[in-house]
Formats: structure tokens, sequence, C-alpha cells
């Protein structure tokens, strides 16, 4: 360290200056290179999203072509056979928009050399609905109605799959922002599963108005599909009302769109509620029923295209500010080192030029020019230096002596040192001779200095030697007192270190606490959305009890029909049987009539003939009843067995609906607690930065205490060292025996009175 020290104190001011620049500097650097990472990592995972929205629009364009395509294949396979050309044109748009979207994944991202299918990894699935595509296409004509449509469904399941899982990729589903992110729910999820609900409404109606009847499971999926639409609808309504919230603006772009595709969605479904299920005409074709249904699919695309555009321009803001705040601060950064080595290289400058000035005016004081003068650059303590010795040589100037005066002085001094140089040889028993001149007086005070220097030599070997023997003492105290600091400076850095360590920990934990908060609320939503979802199902299956239970109420009236039915067969046939007694007695009275009764017997014949197929149409008439009446109960038993069926549905989504009240209510205290711990864990953090902040002060200090002790140990044994110097420099002079002290004669006192006016003068 003392090395490093001395090292230090070799540089020159600037080499100082600009060492002292580059320590403070250093971590800017740093700083600035992991800002901008993490910025560059921000418009990485924005930039990703832009490029996940791209594949959305066709995407959800080809599955509204799919779900035209299959409600014009339903009508068709039930014999509507005028629907082939607009059948063949929508399989054209299929096919279209099956090649914009496969265009768009082959498409490549800029200069990157990738493309949004390598990025997203959507190129696999494209292909794979390319080849179900086309198997469903070519099979369409030889499959039966209802497993065509059933095929159609899951291929359009598939494609809504598909727009999740590039959502996925992309990070859309992972959006930070409230406001895009309830965009990305309403175009990613909730647009796809309403066009779909509402597609598969107009494609099955369609096909029941061609088949101008329907199945009840037929009708038990028309009251599905109207609950399933109206639910996804408040669904969509709830997410565009969050996104609004976060983001007023985005309510006035879309001026009143969402309420007027709520008008048009729920205006669809009570038309087809009344024709489907209501009303008794069957004159309806299935291009009314699609045409009726297109007005609220346009504009759901139209709410599509431009919730997606919206989309785009908040991800396209974020990626614009982020950018700029990026560039910001790299800007500001530059400016700040360069401005740093500006004013480093100013400050340098200064110093040098009023350094040099200095040293030049003190090489021509060498040189004995004084009049010379040190130009004063700055007003610094340099500068102030400079105007110091300007100022002193000013003052001694008028002090300098004549070129006489010194040569004659120079010559008493000589014959004066002549005299003593014994002296410096260690011979302190030579005296001075005390003349008039001027140097008689620092003969004479030669003279006293020796006999005063006489005494001091003796003191001085004696205490060298007491000093030589304290210092040596001295110094292994010092040693052993300096190896102890340097020990627990160690130790001392060593627990900074792991306070250090410590204090990054519980900040990590700290932060691990907050994102666990963050997760603990969404789990709570996410639980409160379950919860409303079950108590909507508990409505419709209570509004699917209710229908079951009107039905077999309607059943029951049908199978009593059927009684009052068989009740007129059985008096029917009753009349034919007596209609065949007076057929027989009238050909009896015809025979017995002879020829004026033939005609009548003709007559009687005709009757007997039809009372017998009378007779034969009420027994068939009868085993059709018996049948109907048999399954009339069977019906009446199954719809019983679905009232229970459905009642226990009821009671387990109720019990559900409990269980996740009871799992929000679990959730929320668990977020309570999640959000206690990282309040803790911050505190904590603080407290241990202060903690490490304390230890790294003392460690500072033990630091500056250890070079202390070092450096008083080299000065104790420099100390020894010059005791030793100095008790062998005194050994050599040489003294007179006990000779007693002198007092100054009278040149002395005359020369110094002399001295001391003319010096005052």
């Amino acid at each position: 360290m003392l090395k490093n020290l001395q090292l230090l104190q070799r540089l020159k001011i600037w080499q100082k200056l600009i060492l002292i620049a580059l320590f403070m500097g250093l971590p800017i650097p740093v700083i600035t290179w992991l800002y901008v990472t993490e910025k560059g990592n921000t418009i990485g995972f924005a930039q990703k999203e832009l490029y996940g929205t791209e594949l959305l629009l066709p995407l959800q364009k080809l599955a509204k072509e799919i779900a035209n395509h299959r409600g014009l294949a339903s009508a068709l396979l039930r014999g509507e056979t005028s629907l082939q050309s607009q059948l063949s044109e929508a399989a054209r748009g299929v096919e279209q928009q099956l090649a914009a979207a496969e265009e768009q994944d082959r498409r490549e991202i800029g200069q990157t050399g990738n493309t949004y299918g390598g990025l997203l990894q959507t190129s696999g699935k494209l292909r794979a609905l390319r080849q179900k595509w086309n198997l469903l296409k070519s099979k369409t004509a030889q499959t039966e109605a209802r497993a065509n449509f059933d095929e159609h469904t899951q291929l359009i399941a598939e494609v809504n799959d598909l727009i999740i899982y590039a959502g996925d990729t992309s990070n859309l589903i992972l959006d930070p922002d409230l406001d895009t992110y309830y965009l990305m729910d309403a175009v990613i999820i909730q647009i796809p599963r309403l066009a779909e609900e509402a597609n598969r409404l107009r494609g099955l109606g369609a096909g029941l108005a061609v088949a101008k009847k329907a199945t009840p499971e037929e009708f038990a999926q028309l009251t599905t599909f109207f609950s399933q639409v109206q639910v996804t609808l408040q669904n969509l309504e709830r997410s565009f009302g969050k996104a609004y919230a976060a983001n007023p603006s985005l309510k006035d772009r879309h001026d009143g769109q969402l309420e007027i595709l709520a008008k048009e969605v729920n205006g669809f479904i009570v038309w087809a509620d009344r024709q489907l299920t209501r009303s008794s005409d069957s004159s309806m074709l299935a291009t009314q029923f699609l045409a009726a249904g297109a007005p609220s699919i346009e504009r759901l695309m139209q709410l599509h295209q431009l919730a997606l555009d919206d989309l785009k321009t908040l991800l396209q803001a974020r990626v614009d500010k982020v950018k700029r705040e990026r560039n910001s601060v790299l800007v500001l950064t530059v400016l700040g080192l360069l401005l740093t080595v500006l004013a480093v290289a100013v400050i340098t400058r200064g110093v040098n030029q009023q350094t040099q000035a200095l040293t030049q005016l003190i090489a021509h004081i060498d040189n004995g020019n004084f009049e010379e003068r040190a130009p004063v650059l700055s007003s610094d303590e340099l500068g102030r230096t400079a105007q110091a010795f300007n100022n002193m040589l000013d003052n001694t100037r008028g002090l300098m002596q004549s070129r006489t005066e010194r040569d004659e002085i120079q010559r008493s001094i000589i014959k004066l040192l002549d005299e003593v140089s014994g002296v410096a040889e260690g011979d302190l028993t030579r005296e001075a001779e005390v003349t008039e001149g001027m140097t008689g007086a620092i003969a004479d005070a030669f003279n006293y200095m020796m006999d005063s220097l006489r005494q001091l030599i003796g003191k001085v070997q004696n205490v060298s030697q007491q000093v030589n023997s304290t210092a040596a003492e001295t110094q292994t105290s010092a040693e052993r007192l300096a190896q102890g600091s340097q020990e627990q400076a160690a130790q001392i850095t060593n627990t900074t270190m792991a306070l250090a360590e410590m204090t990054r920990a519980i900040q990590q934990v700290a932060e691990s606490a907050e994102l666990s908060a963050a997760v603990a609320d969404q789990s709570l939503s996410t639980t409160h959305k379950g919860s409303e979802i079950v108590q909507h199902n508990m409505h419709g299956m209570l509004r699917v009890l209710e229908q079951v239970q009107e039905t077999a109420r309607q059943m029951q009236q049908l199978s009593e029909r059927s009684q009052e039915i068989e009740e007129i067969v059985h008096l029917i046939d009753e009349i034919a049987d007596r209609t065949g007694v007076l057929a027989l007695n009238a050909s009896i009275q015809a025979a017995t009539a002879g020829e004026a009764g033939a005609g009548f017997a003709v007559v009687a014949r005709e009757v007997e003939q039809l009372a017998g197929r009378s007779a034969d149409a009420t027994k068939r008439i009868s085993t059709l009843i018996r049948t109907i009446q048999g399954g009339t109960r069977d019906a009446l038993s199954a719809m019983e067995e679905t009232s229970r069926e459905v009642l226990a549905g009821s009671k387990l989504a109720n019990q559900a609906g409990q269980s996740l009240t009871e799992i929000e209510g679990v959730t929320n205290r668990l977020a309570e607690l999640v959000r206690a711990i990282a309040d803790d864990c911050k505190l904590q953090a603080r407290s241990s930065t202060q903690l490490s902040q304390t230890m790294a002060q003392i460690a500072k200090i033990t630091n500056q205490t250890t070079n202390g002790v070092i450096q008083s140990a080299v000065t104790v044994k420099s100390l020894a060292e010059l005791a030793d110097e100095l008790r062998a420099s005194v050994v050599s002079f040489k003294l007179p025996g006990n000779a007693p002290g002198k007092v100054a004669g009278p040149h002395f006192q005359a020369g110094k009175a002399a001295y001391g006016t003319a010096h005052l003068n």
C-alpha cells in the first residue's frame, strides 16, 4: 500500500486529475450499459408483441370464412341445392385467407433474416390447418350434415387456438399495461369466441331452416348457443370497459361501436329464438337466416380491426417512448463524459501553465536573475503562490548588497572558515580569532557556539543512547500493533462483503415478494371471474331445468290427448262393427227381396267393405297411439332423469361457486400476507443497506488506523536509525576535558546588536 502511495506521489498534477476523473467516471458506462440493456429488453418484448399482431387479422378472417362455408354446407347437405355456387365462392374465400395467413407467416422481419413463422413458431400449425381444410373440402359432399358441421367447428376451434398460440409466443398474453392487456384479451380471446358462437348459431339455424324441423338435441343446442353468445358478449363488454377505464381515449376512438354491436347481437338472438323455437311459420329460407346474422358478424369484424389497430398503436407508442428514453440517457451520458473530459483538460491546462511559470521563475532565481517575475494566471492556490513569490522577490530586492561588500564579506568568511575548518573534522577544541571586522562578531559568536556545542554534544551522546534503546522497544510494539490492525481490517472487510451479499439477497427477496403480491392479486381477480362464470352457469342450468319441466308438462298433456284419441278410436271401432252388422242385415234383406233388392245388395257390400277398412284403420291407429304413449312415457322418464341431473348439476355448480368464494377469500388473505411480507422485506433491505454502509465506514476508519500504525512503525524505525546515526556522528567529536562554559564576549554582543539593528532597518 505504501508503494502505491509513493507511486501516486510521483505522478504529476494533471495525471492525478485524469486518474481521479477516470475513477469517478468508471461506474457511468457500466450503469449506462445496464440501463440500455434493460430498455433494449423492454423494446424487444414490445416489438415481438407487434410482430404477433400482424398474424391475428388474417387468422380471424380465416375463421370467419370457414364459418361462412360451414353454414352454407349445412344448408346444402340438408337439401338446399341452390347454394352450390355460394358454397364454391365461400371455399375460394377460405383459400384466399389461408394463403394470406401463410404469406404473412413466410414474410421476413426487417433485415434480421428471420420470418414471422420462425419467430412465432406457427409455420407447422398453418401447414396442419391447410391439410385439414383440403381434406374437409374434398369430402364435404359425401359427409352427413351433422358430421360436416362438427368437422367445420373443430377446424375453426384449431384456428382460434392458433390465434391464442400466436399471442402466447409473441408475449401478447404477458402484456404489462392494463389498456393493451385488455385490448389483447378482446382481440385474441373474446372477439374470436363471440364470432364463432354467433356463426355456429347462424350455421345451425340455416340448416334447420332447410330441414323445417329440429330434433330435441338441436333445440337444446340452440338454447345453449343463445346463453353462450350472451355470456361471451358480457365478457367482451367487460374487457373493453377495463381498457376504457385504463385509457379513456380508446372509448372516444371507438365512438359507440361496442354498444351498436351489443344491440345487433342481442337483436339477432331474439330474432333467431323467435324464428327457430317460437314461430309456426316454416317458410323461412337458409339464405335469409344467414343474411340476418351477417350485420352483427361484420360489426364484430370492424370492432376487431379497430381494437387491433389501437393495440398496434399503443405498442408502437411504447416502443418509441422507451427508445426515446434510452437515446436521451445515452446522449446525456456522452455529453456528461465529454464535459468531464473538457473540464479536466481545462483544469489540467491551467495547472500546467501556472506550474511551468513558477518553475521558470525558480530557474531564473537560481541563475541570479532576481528581476524576473511569474505571471499570475489564476486565483487559486497556485496563483496565490505565484503572487507570493513575486511579493517576496519585491521585498528582498532592497536587501541585496553590492559586489565590493560581498567580496569583503566573502574574504572575511573564508578566513573564518580556515580558522574553524577543524570543527568540520570533529575537533571542538578550535576557536576563531575575534577581530574588529564584520566577522568578529561571527567569530565571537562561533566561539560561544562552540562552547555551547561542546556541552550539547555531550548531552546528545547520552540522550542518543537512551533514544536508541527506547526507539527499538517502540518499533517492536508498533509492528505488533500494525499486524493486529491489518488482521482486524481484513476481518472487517470480509464482514462488509458478507453484509453486502446479504443485502443483495434481501433485496432480491423483496423484489420476489412484490412479484408474488402481483401474482396473488391476479389470482384473486381470476378467482373472482371464475366465481362469476359459475354463477352464470348455475343460472343457465336453472333455466334449462325450467325448460325441461315445461317440456315434461307439454309431453304429459300430449299423453292425455293421445288417451282421448284412443277413446275416439274405440268409438269409431264400435261404429264400424255396427256398420258391418247393418251391412250384413241389409244383404240378408236384399237377398230375400230378390231382383228388387239387387241394387241394395251392392250398396250393402260396399258398406261392409268400408266398415272392414275402417276397422283395419282403427287397429293401426290404436297401434300407433300405443307406440306414441310408450314413447311419451319414455320421454317423460328421460325428462325426469334430465331434471334430476340438471338439479344435481345446479347443486354442484352452487357448491363450486361456494368453493370459489372460499378460494377467493383465501386468495385475498394470501395476497395481504404476501404484501405484508414484501413490506417487511423492504424494511429489512433498507436496514441491511444502512448496516452495510456503517461497516464500510468502519472498514475505512480501520484501514486509516492501520496505515497510521504502519506509518508510525516506519517513523519509529527511522527515528532509531537517526539516533544511531546521531550517536555515530557525535562520537567523532573531540571534547576538552570538563571545560567550563564560556560567556559570549563583547564583540559578539556588539555584533549581535548591530546585526539586529541593520536587520530591523
